[in-house]
Protein backbone atom coordinates (compact mmCIF):
# COMPACT_ATOMS: atom_id res chain seq x y z
CA UNK A 1 0.00 0.00 0.00
CA UNK A 2 1.42 3.42 -0.97
CA UNK A 3 2.12 6.00 1.65
CA UNK A 4 0.48 9.64 1.47
CA UNK A 5 2.26 12.52 2.84
CA UNK A 6 0.51 14.70 5.61
CA UNK A 7 1.98 17.69 6.77
CA UNK A 8 1.54 18.23 10.32
CA UNK A 9 0.29 21.96 12.24
CA UNK A 10 2.78 22.91 14.82
CA UNK A 11 1.16 21.53 17.73
CA UNK A 12 0.59 17.95 16.43
CA UNK A 13 4.30 17.94 15.12
CA UNK A 14 5.14 18.87 18.67
CA UNK A 15 3.61 16.62 19.92
CA UNK A 16 4.98 13.80 17.80
CA UNK A 17 8.31 15.34 18.84
CA UNK A 18 7.43 14.66 22.67
CA UNK A 19 7.03 11.50 22.06
CA UNK A 20 3.40 11.08 21.54
CA UNK A 21 1.79 8.04 19.44
CA UNK A 22 -1.42 8.38 20.10
CA UNK A 23 -2.46 11.75 17.64
CA UNK A 24 -5.96 13.50 17.77
CA UNK A 25 -6.95 13.68 14.72
CA UNK A 26 -8.31 17.39 15.54
CA UNK A 27 -4.82 18.57 16.24
CA UNK A 28 -3.66 16.52 13.25
CA UNK A 29 -6.36 18.81 11.12
CA UNK A 30 -6.01 17.12 8.19
CA UNK A 31 -7.77 18.69 5.29
CA UNK A 32 -9.41 15.29 3.47
CA UNK A 33 -11.01 12.31 5.50
CA UNK A 34 -8.53 9.86 5.71
CA UNK A 35 -8.95 5.70 4.90
CA UNK A 36 -9.17 3.51 8.05
CA UNK A 37 -5.82 1.78 8.31
CA UNK A 38 -3.78 3.83 5.46
CA UNK A 39 -0.23 4.33 6.36
CA UNK A 40 0.90 7.83 6.15
CA UNK A 41 4.25 9.91 6.24
CA UNK A 42 3.98 12.60 8.55
CA UNK A 43 5.58 15.80 7.77
CA UNK A 44 6.58 19.04 9.98
CA UNK A 45 5.27 22.31 8.66
CA UNK A 46 8.77 23.08 7.79
CA UNK A 47 9.00 20.15 5.43
CA UNK A 48 10.78 17.69 7.89
CA UNK A 49 10.27 14.00 8.18
CA UNK A 50 8.65 13.21 11.57
CA UNK A 51 7.50 9.68 10.76
CA UNK A 52 4.93 6.43 9.94
CA UNK A 53 1.54 6.55 11.17
CA UNK A 54 -1.55 4.30 10.66
CA UNK A 55 -5.14 6.42 10.16
CA UNK A 56 -7.63 5.31 12.46
CA UNK A 57 -10.37 7.68 12.31
CA UNK A 58 -12.54 5.46 13.89
CA UNK A 59 -11.25 6.47 17.14
CA UNK A 60 -9.96 9.88 16.00
CA UNK A 61 -6.57 9.79 16.18
CA UNK A 62 -3.50 9.29 14.20
CA UNK A 63 -1.18 6.12 15.45
CA UNK A 64 1.87 7.18 15.07
CA UNK A 65 3.93 4.24 14.76
CA UNK A 66 7.43 5.42 14.39
CA UNK A 67 9.29 8.54 14.60
CA UNK A 68 11.50 9.25 11.60
CA UNK A 69 14.88 8.67 14.25
CA UNK A 70 13.70 5.50 14.58
CA UNK A 71 14.93 4.09 11.46
CA UNK A 72 11.92 2.72 9.79
CA UNK A 73 10.86 3.11 6.29
CA UNK A 74 7.91 0.81 6.10
CA UNK A 75 5.03 -0.60 8.67
CA UNK A 76 5.52 -3.97 7.66
CA UNK A 77 6.51 -7.13 8.90
CA UNK A 78 10.29 -6.41 10.11
CA UNK A 79 9.10 -3.52 11.99
CA UNK A 80 6.60 -5.14 13.83
CA UNK A 81 9.05 -8.09 14.86
CA UNK A 82 11.30 -5.46 15.80
CA UNK A 83 8.36 -3.80 17.99
CA UNK A 84 7.46 -7.33 19.37
CA UNK A 85 11.01 -8.36 20.17
CA UNK A 86 11.86 -5.56 22.37
CA UNK A 87 8.72 -5.52 24.58
CA UNK A 88 9.36 -9.20 25.13
CA UNK A 89 13.25 -8.37 26.32
CA UNK A 90 11.21 -6.21 28.96
CA UNK A 91 8.94 -8.80 30.07
CA UNK A 92 11.95 -10.85 30.39
CA UNK A 93 13.91 -8.61 32.12
CA UNK A 94 11.31 -7.76 34.80
CA UNK A 95 10.93 -11.93 35.13
CA UNK A 96 7.43 -12.32 33.71
CA UNK A 97 8.04 -14.63 31.31
CA UNK A 98 7.73 -18.25 32.03
CA UNK A 99 5.68 -21.59 31.59
CA UNK A 100 2.31 -20.39 32.64
CA UNK A 101 2.88 -17.07 33.21
CA UNK A 102 0.77 -13.95 32.63
CA UNK A 103 1.35 -10.49 31.65
CA UNK A 104 0.65 -7.55 29.75
CA UNK A 105 3.30 -8.36 26.29
CA UNK A 106 2.08 -5.14 24.48
CA UNK A 107 0.85 -2.23 25.99
CA UNK A 108 0.08 0.09 23.14
CA UNK A 109 2.02 3.26 22.84
CA UNK A 110 4.25 2.67 25.39
CA UNK A 111 6.00 -0.34 23.33
CA UNK A 112 5.61 1.62 20.15
CA UNK A 113 2.49 -0.30 19.06
CA UNK A 114 -0.53 2.15 19.54
CA UNK A 115 -3.83 0.65 18.93
CA UNK A 116 -2.65 -2.77 20.17
CA UNK A 117 -2.43 -4.50 23.33
CA UNK A 118 -1.35 -8.01 24.05
CA UNK A 119 -1.71 -10.09 27.87
CA UNK A 120 0.73 -12.91 27.63
CA UNK A 121 -1.53 -15.79 29.04
CA UNK A 122 1.32 -18.92 28.44
CA UNK A 123 1.42 -20.97 25.97
CA UNK A 124 -1.10 -18.46 24.13
CA UNK A 125 -2.43 -14.74 24.42
CA UNK A 126 -4.20 -12.08 23.33
CA UNK A 127 -4.61 -9.25 21.48
CA UNK A 128 -6.44 -6.31 21.47
CA UNK A 129 -7.11 -4.43 18.06
CA UNK A 130 -8.86 -0.95 18.62
CA UNK A 131 -9.69 -0.65 14.88
CA UNK A 132 -10.95 -3.21 12.89
CA UNK A 133 -9.00 -1.66 9.53
CA UNK A 134 -5.78 -2.60 11.86
CA UNK A 135 -6.75 -6.12 11.89
CA UNK A 136 -4.20 -7.28 8.90
CA UNK A 137 -1.37 -5.75 10.95
CA UNK A 138 -2.48 -7.15 14.07
CA UNK A 139 -1.86 -10.64 12.48
CA UNK A 140 1.60 -9.40 12.10
CA UNK A 141 1.76 -8.80 15.81
CA UNK A 142 0.22 -11.93 16.31
CA UNK A 143 2.39 -13.91 14.09
CA UNK A 144 5.93 -12.30 15.86
CA UNK A 145 4.83 -12.87 18.83
CA UNK A 146 4.49 -16.53 18.26
CA UNK A 147 7.36 -16.98 16.91
CA UNK A 148 9.59 -15.11 19.56
CA UNK A 149 7.84 -16.21 22.65
CA UNK A 150 7.57 -19.76 21.37
CA UNK A 151 4.00 -19.58 21.78
CA UNK A 152 1.23 -21.77 20.55
CA UNK A 153 -1.36 -19.01 19.06
CA UNK A 154 -3.25 -15.98 19.75
CA UNK A 155 -6.74 -14.82 20.13
CA UNK A 156 -7.10 -11.78 18.27
CA UNK A 157 -9.63 -9.94 19.29
CA UNK A 158 -11.11 -6.91 17.69
CA UNK A 159 -12.43 -4.35 20.30
CA UNK A 160 -14.57 -1.41 18.03
CA UNK A 161 -16.72 1.21 18.89
CA UNK A 162 -20.35 1.29 17.89
CA UNK A 163 -22.67 3.93 19.50
CA UNK A 164 -21.12 5.79 22.10
CA UNK A 165 -21.05 3.84 24.88
CA UNK A 166 -21.40 0.25 23.38
CA UNK A 167 -18.27 -2.08 22.62
CA UNK A 168 -18.69 -5.31 20.31
CA UNK A 169 -15.72 -7.69 20.11
CA UNK A 170 -15.22 -9.85 17.42
CA UNK A 171 -12.05 -12.67 17.59
CA UNK A 172 -10.08 -15.13 15.67
CA UNK A 173 -7.27 -16.91 15.83
CA UNK A 174 -3.29 -17.20 14.52
CA UNK A 175 -1.99 -20.19 15.06
CA UNK A 176 -3.14 -22.63 17.28
CA UNK A 177 -6.81 -21.93 18.71
CA UNK A 178 -6.45 -22.02 22.78
CA UNK A 179 -8.73 -24.63 25.16
CA UNK A 180 -12.01 -23.24 26.63
CA UNK A 181 -10.15 -22.41 29.80
CA UNK A 182 -6.76 -22.27 30.72
CA UNK A 183 -4.45 -22.44 33.75
CA UNK A 184 -1.97 -19.76 34.29
CA UNK A 185 -0.01 -18.66 37.70
CA UNK A 186 1.17 -15.29 39.45
CA UNK A 187 3.66 -15.47 41.71
CA UNK A 188 2.47 -19.04 42.09
CA UNK A 189 -1.14 -18.02 42.48
CA UNK A 190 -3.15 -20.32 39.72
CA UNK A 191 -5.90 -18.54 38.26
CA UNK A 192 -8.20 -20.33 35.48
CA UNK A 193 -8.64 -18.09 32.29
CA UNK A 194 -10.58 -18.03 29.67
CA UNK A 195 -8.70 -16.43 26.27
CA UNK A 196 -11.37 -17.27 23.81
CA UNK A 197 -14.45 -15.76 25.47
CA UNK A 198 -15.81 -12.98 25.10
CA UNK A 199 -13.98 -9.77 26.00
CA UNK A 200 -12.60 -10.12 29.13
CA UNK A 201 -10.02 -13.60 30.28
CA UNK A 202 -10.86 -13.32 34.21
CA UNK A 203 -7.53 -11.64 34.67
CA UNK A 204 -6.79 -8.15 34.70
CA UNK A 205 -2.69 -8.07 34.59
CA UNK A 206 -2.72 -4.80 35.55
CA UNK A 207 -3.59 -5.19 38.78
CA UNK A 208 -0.66 -7.84 39.65
CA UNK A 209 0.85 -6.05 42.45
CA UNK A 210 -1.99 -4.74 44.05
CA UNK A 211 -3.60 -8.20 44.33
CA UNK A 212 -0.45 -9.67 45.32
CA UNK A 213 0.03 -6.92 47.84
CA UNK A 214 -3.23 -7.78 50.12
CA UNK A 215 -1.64 -10.19 51.62
CA UNK A 216 0.06 -7.65 53.72
CA UNK A 217 -2.79 -6.61 55.68
CA UNK A 218 -5.59 -9.25 55.17
CA UNK A 219 -4.40 -12.14 57.43
CA UNK A 220 -6.65 -12.70 60.26
CA UNK A 221 -8.95 -10.45 58.82
CA UNK A 222 -13.16 -10.10 57.47
CA UNK A 223 -12.59 -9.58 54.18
CA UNK A 224 -15.34 -7.97 51.88
CA UNK A 225 -14.70 -7.89 47.80
CA UNK A 226 -17.04 -6.00 46.22
CA UNK A 227 -17.52 -5.76 42.13
CA UNK A 228 -15.36 -9.41 42.95
CA UNK A 229 -15.21 -10.19 38.90
CA UNK A 230 -13.92 -13.67 38.92
CA UNK A 231 -12.21 -13.37 42.56
CA UNK A 232 -8.72 -13.05 42.46
CA UNK A 233 -8.18 -10.30 45.02
CA UNK A 234 -10.38 -12.79 47.19
CA UNK A 235 -8.34 -16.09 46.46
CA UNK A 236 -4.72 -13.44 47.46
CA UNK A 237 -6.43 -12.78 50.65
CA UNK A 238 -7.80 -16.15 51.67
CA UNK A 239 -4.52 -17.61 50.97
CA UNK A 240 -2.48 -14.70 52.89
CA UNK A 241 -5.33 -16.02 55.96
CA UNK A 242 -7.92 -14.00 56.06
CA UNK A 243 -10.25 -14.98 58.73
CA UNK A 244 -12.76 -14.92 56.45
CA UNK A 245 -13.43 -13.47 52.76
CA UNK A 246 -16.72 -12.25 51.45
CA UNK A 247 -17.09 -12.16 47.66
CA UNK A 248 -19.78 -10.13 45.99
CA UNK A 249 -20.48 -10.17 42.17
CA UNK A 250 -23.96 -9.05 40.37
CA UNK A 251 -23.25 -12.15 38.01
CA UNK A 252 -23.70 -15.41 39.53
CA UNK A 253 -21.84 -16.55 36.43
CA UNK A 254 -18.62 -15.08 37.13
CA UNK A 255 -18.99 -16.23 40.95
CA UNK A 256 -18.82 -20.15 40.08
CA UNK A 257 -15.49 -18.46 37.95
CA UNK A 258 -14.29 -17.02 41.09
CA UNK A 259 -14.62 -20.77 43.39
CA UNK A 260 -13.01 -22.10 40.86
CA UNK A 261 -10.08 -20.31 41.40
CA UNK A 262 -10.54 -20.83 44.96
CA UNK A 263 -10.56 -24.68 44.57
CA UNK A 264 -6.99 -24.09 41.82
CA UNK A 265 -5.40 -22.78 45.48
CA UNK A 266 -6.42 -25.51 47.38
CA UNK A 267 -9.52 -24.00 49.24
CA UNK A 268 -12.79 -24.77 50.16
CA UNK A 269 -15.29 -22.52 48.81
CA UNK A 270 -17.89 -24.41 50.74
CA UNK A 271 -16.15 -23.60 54.01
CA UNK A 272 -17.82 -21.81 56.20
CA UNK A 273 -15.25 -18.97 56.15
CA UNK A 274 -15.81 -18.25 52.45
CA UNK A 275 -19.16 -16.81 51.27
CA UNK A 276 -20.04 -15.88 47.65
CA UNK A 277 -22.99 -13.26 47.31
CA UNK A 278 -24.97 -12.56 43.97
CA UNK A 279 -25.43 -8.97 44.44
CA UNK A 280 -25.21 -5.35 43.87
CA UNK A 281 -22.14 -4.06 45.65
CA UNK A 282 -23.94 -1.07 46.72
CA UNK A 283 -26.94 -3.12 47.71
CA UNK A 284 -24.84 -5.61 49.75
CA UNK A 285 -24.00 -2.51 51.39
CA UNK A 286 -26.77 -1.25 52.40
CA UNK A 287 -28.02 -4.62 53.66
CA UNK A 288 -24.82 -5.37 55.52
CA UNK A 289 -25.29 -1.64 57.13
CA UNK A 290 -29.04 -2.87 58.24
CA UNK A 291 -27.92 -6.05 59.56
CA UNK A 292 -25.24 -4.78 61.60
CA UNK A 293 -22.25 -6.52 59.97
CA UNK A 294 -18.90 -5.46 60.23
CA UNK A 295 -15.69 -5.87 57.83
CA UNK A 296 -11.87 -5.24 58.86
CA UNK A 297 -10.72 -5.04 55.10
CA UNK A 298 -13.35 -3.87 52.33
CA UNK A 299 -11.91 -3.87 48.78
CA UNK A 300 -13.57 -1.94 46.22
CA UNK A 301 -12.56 -2.13 42.13
CA UNK A 302 -15.58 -0.82 40.21
CA UNK A 303 -16.04 0.07 36.48
CA UNK A 304 -16.05 3.00 35.14
CA UNK A 305 -19.83 2.42 33.53
CA UNK A 306 -21.79 -0.70 33.71
CA UNK A 307 -25.38 -0.78 32.59
CA UNK A 308 -25.41 -4.75 33.66
CA UNK A 309 -28.54 -6.49 34.84
CA UNK A 310 -30.49 -3.54 35.31
CA UNK A 311 -28.06 -2.42 38.00
CA UNK A 312 -26.12 0.81 36.60
CA UNK A 313 -23.55 2.66 37.89
CA UNK A 314 -21.38 5.41 36.40
CA UNK A 315 -18.01 6.16 38.56
CA UNK A 316 -18.23 9.83 38.77
CA UNK A 317 -21.84 9.41 40.09
CA UNK A 318 -21.64 6.19 41.89
CA UNK A 319 -18.50 6.17 43.36
CA UNK A 320 -18.74 8.53 46.36
CA UNK A 321 -21.37 7.06 47.78
CA UNK A 322 -20.16 3.13 47.61
CA UNK A 323 -17.07 4.53 49.61
CA UNK A 324 -19.48 5.88 51.65
CA UNK A 325 -21.09 2.93 52.06
CA UNK A 326 -18.16 1.35 53.11
CA UNK A 327 -17.08 3.34 55.41
CA UNK A 328 -20.61 2.49 57.26
CA UNK A 329 -19.78 -1.29 57.66
CA UNK A 330 -16.01 -0.71 58.35
CA UNK A 331 -15.05 -1.85 61.77
CA UNK A 332 -12.45 0.07 63.63
CA UNK A 333 -9.75 0.91 62.37
CA UNK A 334 -10.13 -1.30 59.76
CA UNK A 335 -8.82 -0.64 55.77
CA UNK A 336 -10.34 0.62 52.55
CA UNK A 337 -9.04 -0.43 49.60
CA UNK A 338 -10.27 1.73 46.08
CA UNK A 339 -9.50 0.80 43.07
CA UNK A 340 -10.34 3.55 39.97
CA UNK A 341 -9.81 2.44 35.63
CA UNK A 342 -11.45 5.75 34.29
CA UNK A 343 -8.89 7.70 32.69
CA UNK A 344 -10.87 11.23 33.24
CA UNK A 345 -11.77 10.54 36.80
CA UNK A 346 -9.80 11.34 39.68
CA UNK A 347 -9.64 8.66 42.71
CA UNK A 348 -8.96 10.68 45.44
CA UNK A 349 -11.66 13.40 45.02
CA UNK A 350 -14.12 10.57 44.67
CA UNK A 351 -13.25 8.70 47.96
CA UNK A 352 -12.84 12.41 49.63
CA UNK A 353 -16.30 13.12 48.87
CA UNK A 354 -17.56 9.16 49.55
CA UNK A 355 -16.21 10.52 53.41
CA UNK A 356 -17.66 13.62 53.69
CA UNK A 357 -21.04 11.74 53.02
CA UNK A 358 -20.25 9.26 55.44
CA UNK A 359 -19.28 12.11 58.17
CA UNK A 360 -15.91 10.23 58.51
CA UNK A 361 -11.96 11.87 58.19
CA UNK A 362 -9.32 9.32 56.13
CA UNK A 363 -5.89 8.66 56.36
CA UNK A 364 -4.24 7.94 53.07
CA UNK A 365 -1.81 4.74 53.28
CA UNK A 366 -0.30 4.86 50.09
CA UNK A 367 -1.40 4.86 46.13
CA UNK A 368 -0.44 3.23 43.08
CA UNK A 369 -0.62 3.07 39.68
CA UNK A 370 0.25 0.72 36.68
CA UNK A 371 2.65 -2.09 36.83
CA UNK A 372 6.15 -2.10 34.45
CA UNK A 373 4.43 -4.03 32.14
CA UNK A 374 2.32 -1.39 31.21
CA UNK A 375 4.54 1.50 30.47
CA UNK A 376 3.33 4.58 28.72
CA UNK A 377 4.88 7.76 27.53
CA UNK A 378 5.18 10.77 29.19
CA UNK A 379 3.41 12.67 26.51
CA UNK A 380 0.42 11.07 27.44
CA UNK A 381 -0.45 11.02 30.86
CA UNK A 382 -4.19 9.99 30.00
CA UNK A 383 -2.95 6.64 29.57
CA UNK A 384 -1.78 6.03 33.27
CA UNK A 385 -5.20 5.13 33.88
CA UNK A 386 -4.89 2.36 37.11
CA UNK A 387 -5.42 4.62 40.66
CA UNK A 388 -5.54 2.72 43.53
CA UNK A 389 -5.53 4.35 47.00
CA UNK A 390 -5.73 2.55 50.51
CA UNK A 391 -7.00 4.46 53.54
CA UNK A 392 -7.75 4.18 56.94
CA UNK A 393 -10.93 6.27 57.86
CA UNK A 394 -11.12 7.77 61.25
Amino acid sequence: MSYRGLVLPQAAAAFVGRGGRDLPLALAAPTEPLEAGRPLRLVGPKGEALGLALADPENERLRVMARADEGFDAVAPPFFAARVERALGLRRDLGLVGERSACRLVHGAGDGLPGFAMDLLSPWAVLYVYSRAFVPFGQLVAQAAIEQASLRGVVVKVRSRGAASQQKVKQDAVGEAPPETLVVEERGVPFDVHPGRGLNTGLFTDMREHRHSLARFTAGKAVLNGFAYTGTLSVVAARAGARSVTTVDLSSGVLGWARDNFRLSGLDPMAPAFAFEASDAGRFLDGASRAGRRFDVILLDPPAFSAARGASFAIDRDYPELVAGACRVLSEGGLLWLACNARTSPLLPLAEEGFRRARRQATLLETGGLPPDHPTVPAQPEDRYLQVGLFRPE
